[in-house]
């Protein structure tokens, strides 16, 4: 009797075990012998999982996470999230030897993964899965982004990293197939009486659960739900294949326009200012000639230093990489940091140079039969370049799923956003402005619910990003070129009477400029519509993606994609003419072969 009351129990080798139970209680069997292993724990153990003979991890009540590389020999104690609070930590698994997860009775998911960038290993550092979507069983509803799956967990089986199922009380049964973001409960034959207490994966499609009173589950499809019991509609017949996907094609539809009209207004703003950017004639010459000389040298000494510094420390925080060679072509995505650290290094470096040989002549450098005027560069210039270079030159898809899953930009944006349009907060005082960025529920049922608003669903934040940060990429080029068409008297003769370069840029060149860039702004609009199809890859219910999942339940691909065409085709129409009329009501009189009446 190793323990007063076992918990938890896992395997260290063929005649070795680790058993953990009740107030810190922590006992291993090897080599014929029971050996108790002494900590000063008073919490309960809940559960013990381990990898191999020697990495092992011990999970209990108010947080307690505990770390072994001996067998469990020796116990070392790990900080929990921050956020977790006094939860109880049910269950571990340790799936491979950089992933750790667990769950938690108030129905969260924890994860621990190595770092090789930071040199981290797994199962010091421990993080909260944020739950986009919880669906309950056999229903296309959704709880969006729940603190908690709302149940009280009690077991977890990670089948790939991606895929992973849980149970727990009231016959609760789910699966996650995106590594935990989105959770489905799944039916229970056995009703919500009996509650699971362990699920088991034999392969990836066939495993058992079982639970109180004898229940045992057997599934051979990963746990999916089969549907059973319906009457299929004859989605043949268009008139009733209209009448069952009306409203998921007018779902598709608003969300389709919605990220439409904020791409448009993002990609605008963001094409107006590069293209202003393009075009300043600020130059390194401009910002220092004002200055003396030797005053300039010196500043060029501490830039220089901050440069090296820059460069070298960047360098060394790489090394930890093991890249060789052309290798290093990915430094961006493996260490962006030092990435970054060596870009701003590289600037500072050529900036503090290029102060230190200032001699208030501002010559040309020559290199061999090379002319180089390196005072003539345009910081602003450069910036926009760098910016529209980079979102022309690769493929939006790929943005698509940079910005969504890899940054995870819709989420950064929609947490501090949530907190100051928190429901707290409006409770007694929204209004019109404050329902664009965050909507509640004020019925008695779901009271405090968000139901809407920009903040609603990071997909839809990231979709309007992505769209915004690439058409205004193009914007920018198409406005650079209007701007350059307009007659360079216009802004002497705006900076004679005294208005500074915005000022002139801002009252006489853009309303003339924009003007005339109406039609290609259209084109690239129109292109912004047809591109937002893209946005159902990172699982935003767009038209597209209504589309697709019309298709996955009635069969009907001329049915379903020609509504589809036809709905693009009204949102672009409408855009074409809406431009039309613009570009006729704003024209410039006696301004190209049509100026004019």
């Amino acid at each position: 009797d190793p323990t007063s009351h076992v918990n938890g129990v896992s395997l260290t080798g063929s005649q070795s075990v680790v058993v953990v139970g009740d107030e810190g209680a922590i006992s291993r069997y090897e080599n014929g012998e029971w050996e108790s292993v002494s900590l000063s724990i008073g919490s309960d153990l809940m559960a013990v999982s381990f990898y191999d003979d020697e990495l092992g991890v011990i999970v209990g009540a108010n947080g307690t996470i505990l770390f072994s590389d001996d067998g469990g020999a020796t116990w070392d104690y790990r900080e929990p999230p921050e956020d977790m609070g006094e939860a109880e930590i049910v269950a571990v698994e340790f799936y491979s030897p950089v992933r750790i997860y667990a769950i938690t009775d108030d129905g969260r998911i924890l994860m621990s993964m190595s770092n090789v960038v930071s040199g981290t290993e797994v199962g010091y550092l421990w993080t909260l899965i944020d739950f986009e979507r919880h669906y309950p069983p056999a229903s296309n509803e959704y709880v969006l982004n729940p603190s908690n799956l709302g149940v009280e967990l009690t077991s977890i089986e990670v089948v790939t990293t991606t895929k992973l199922m849980m149970t727990g009380e009231g016959g609760y049964l789910s699966i996650s197939t995106n590594g935990g973001t989105i959770v489905s409960q799944q039916i229970n034959p056995l009703g919500n009486d009996s509650d699971f207490n362990h699920i088991q994966m034999l392969t990836g499609f066939i495993g058992i659960a079982v639970g109180d009173g004898g229940a045992i589950l057997w599934t051979e499809d990963a746990g999916v739900d089969n549907q059973v019991g319906f009457v299929v509609p004859e989605y043949s017949n268009f008139g009733v294949f209209v009448d069952e996907t009306k409203e998921m094609f007018l779902d598709g539809f608003i969300a389709t326009v919605k990220i439409v009209a904020f791409g448009i207004i993002l990609g605008f703003f963001l094409g107006v200012t590069l293209a202003m950017c393009k075009t300043s004639p600020t130059s390194l010459r401009y910002i220092v000639e004002r200055f003396n000389p030797r005053h300039v040298r010196i500043t060029g000494i501490p830039i220089l230093a901050s440069g090296l510094y820059l460069i070298n420390s960047a360098i060394s925080g790489s090394r930890g990489l093991g890249l060789q060679g052309i290798e290093y072509i990915f430094l961006p995505v493996g260490a962006p940091e030092s990435f970054a650290r060596i870009l701003l290094g590289i600037a500072l470096t050529f900036l503090g140079l290029l102060f230190l040989s200032n001699n208030g002549r501002f010559s040309k450098v020559e290199i061999r039969r090379i002319t180089i005027n390196p005072w003539r560069v345009r910081p602003l210039n450069t910036l926009a370049t760098v910016y529209t270079d980079f979102f022309r030159n690769t493929p939006l898809i790929v943005q698509f799923l940079f910005i969504h899953f890899g940054l995870r930009l819709g989420a950064l944006i929609q947490e501090p956003g949530l907190e100051i349009f928190s429901f707290d907060k409006l409770e007694q005082d929204h209004n019109f402005i404050t329902d664009i960025f965050a909507t509640y529920d004020h019925s008695e049922d779901n009271y405090g619910t968000l139901i809407g608003g920009l903040l609603y669903d990071s997909a839809f934040i990231s979709a309007i990003c992505a769209l915004g940060f690439n058409s205004g990429a193009y914007q920018c080029e198409t406005i650079r070129g209007a701007i350059q068409a307009i007659p360079s008297a216009q802004m002497e003769a705006g900076r004679s009477v005294g208005l500074t370069y915005l000022q002139t840029m801002r009252r006489v060149i853009m309303p003339q400029a924009i003007r005339i860039c109406i039609p290609p702004m259209g084109n690239e609009m129109v292109n912004l519509v047809l591109n937002s199809s893209l946005a159902m890859i990172i699982g935003y219910a767009e038209l597209t993606r209504q589309g697709k999942l019309i298709v996955a339940s009635t069969f009907q691909y001329a049915y379903a994609w020609g509504m589809v065409l036809i709905s693009y085709f009204v949102v672009t129409w409408t855009l074409a003419l809406f431009l039309r009329w613009m570009e006729e009501k704003t024209r410039i009189p006696g301004l190209g072969m049509t100026g004019g009446d």
